[in-house]
């Protein structure tokens, strides 16, 4: 029987999924992947693209950006796709600040009407628990998973911007989580112990960019992590640690895994794989994050957690800020705006450090930045796949492309990059998504208004 012509055929390439590399042709037909099939199958299509020489994955999922501040979605959707990223999953709350008056059910509507009509590229949502969120808890939960939004995240950090949960907030958290099919994002440093050093720090006049690591050692995100995956082993709650930095972290993770019965994911970010405690004394404020850059030590540990399969994501954690907003650069790092800017540049760095100077297996590197995402926020297999009736999500990527790194040259508001001339070997091509070229010969090709909501299967 004669097959039907396809749309778009993509020859030639190396494709590349979490467990192999292998020679084969993507053929694409409305919208979606038809078949992905070994050279010379004497298929047909209206459009044929080369992609000899270059590696084919499935379009990059970015499950952790904070669209709120510079940049919005219009910007990190564009800048995203500079990179390779097809899929957002960006963390909202219902904060005055953000734009958002009301609770967090009108949050949620609120970023599903700004990301259809100023994102390029398809989104899902996190959203952000903050004390205010408490007393309407276990009304929304049930009302917000049911629209779609499944992963929550909380805080046991930051008492003095308003956001810090206490352990009562959690398990109350935790249950409401537990009965509605949701998962909990947590970010884990003890809040309390960090306070305490930074007044210590600060009363001392020890304020420039080499106390911060101090002031939040790694100690207080091991403890954090304790804690909350001890509350969600007796709640049976699954788990999601981000922006992992510490190996003792780490191995407070492997060892709940062996204790919890529902799952713990782990993620870290590429710069916690790629930047360390030397960068913030060199660059102050612009280098200021939570967690705080760490030593060379936990960057290695971090990528031996990848390489064993305990890291499940990396993210960007971008939350980036204009320069002028981080002055004074080697003043007060304390009172210093936090976050840093990273969408543009997450896999291209990520690929560059771990596949090209570390030796990592590409598709490790796919499995934690495409399908496991997709997976553990209920997007897979339409996202992060290249099978037969997933979306047509694709990066045809060049591994022979040495490009340097420049702000000047990236896609964001936010006017400075952590990676400022650095020398990467590795760039995009070409980006597709749902069979529609987003992204050929560094031009982008389309508008704001395409992307689609994603709905979290439970």
């Amino acid at each position: 029987m004669t097959q039907p012509m396809c749309d778009v055929q993509i020859r030639g390439g190396v494709v590349v999924d979490s467990r192999t590399l292998r020679l084969a042709d993507v053929f694409i037909r409305d919208g979606l992947v038809d078949s992905v099939v070994e050279p010379g199958s004497g298929r047909t299509a209206r459009r044929v693209i080369d992609a000899t020489g270059k590696f084919v994955l499935p379009g990059i999922v970015e499950a952790h950006l904070h669209p709120v501040y510079a940049d919005r979605l219009d910007t990190l959707s564009r800048a995203a796709v500079y990179g390779g990223i097809t899929t957002l999953i960006p963390y909202i709350g219902a904060v005055k600040a953000w734009g958002v008056e009301g609770n967090l059910w009108d949050a949620v509507n609120y970023f599903i009407d700004e990301g259809a009509r100023d994102s390029v590229i398809d989104f899902g949502l996190h959203c952000s628990l903050v004390a205010g969120d408490m007393s309407e808890l276990e009304k929304l939960v049930p009302r917000i998973c049911e629209r779609g939004v499944r992963s929550f995240k909380g805080f046991m950090a930051y008492k003095k911007r308003g956001m810090f949960l206490s352990d009562s907030d959690l398990l109350r958290i935790l249950a409401a989580l537990r009965a509605n099919g949701g998962l909990f994002c947590v970010h884990a440093e003890n809040g309390d112990l960090c306070d305490y050093l930074e007044d210590g720090f600060a009363r001392d006049g020890k304020t420039g960019p080499e106390w911060y690591g101090p002031s939040r050692p790694g100690i207080t995100e091991a403890e954090a992590t304790f804690r909350i995956l001890s509350f969600a082993n007796v709640l049976d709650c699954p788990m999601y640690v981000v922006h992992v930095s510490t190996k003792m972290a780490m191995d407070v993770i492997k060892l709940y895994r062996q204790w919890n019965k529902a799952p713990i994911y782990a993620e870290t970010c590429t710069h916690y794989l790629t930047l360390t405690d030397e960068d913030t004394k060199r660059l102050g404020t612009l280098a200021k994050v939570s967690p705080p850059l760490r030593g060379r030590d936990d960057v290695d540990a971090m990528w031996d957690a990848v390489r064993d399969g305990s890291v499940d994501v990396i993210g960007s954690d971008t939350a980036g800020h204009m320069l002028k907003t981080k002055e004074p650069r080697f003043g007060n790092i304390f009172s210093a705006a936090s976050g840093l800017p990273g969408q543009e540049t997450m896999f291209t760095v990520t690929y560059d450090e771990g596949f090209n100077r570390r030796g990592v297996a590409l598709p490790r590197l796919v499995e934690l930045m495409t399908e496991k995402p997709a997976r553990i926020f209920g997007l897979w297999p339409r996202k992060g796949a290249l099978l037969p009736g997933s979306d047509a999500d694709v990066l045809i990527f060049d591994p022979t492309r040495e490009h340097v790194i420049q702000a000047a040259q990236t896609h964001t508001k936010t006017d400075y990059s952590m990676y400022e001339n650095r020398r990467v070997l590795g760039s995009p091509e070409l980006v597709m998504q749902r069979g529609e070229v987003l992204l050929e010969n560094g031009e982008l090709k389309v508008a704001k208004g395409r992307a689609r909501f994603l709905e979290a299967k439970g």
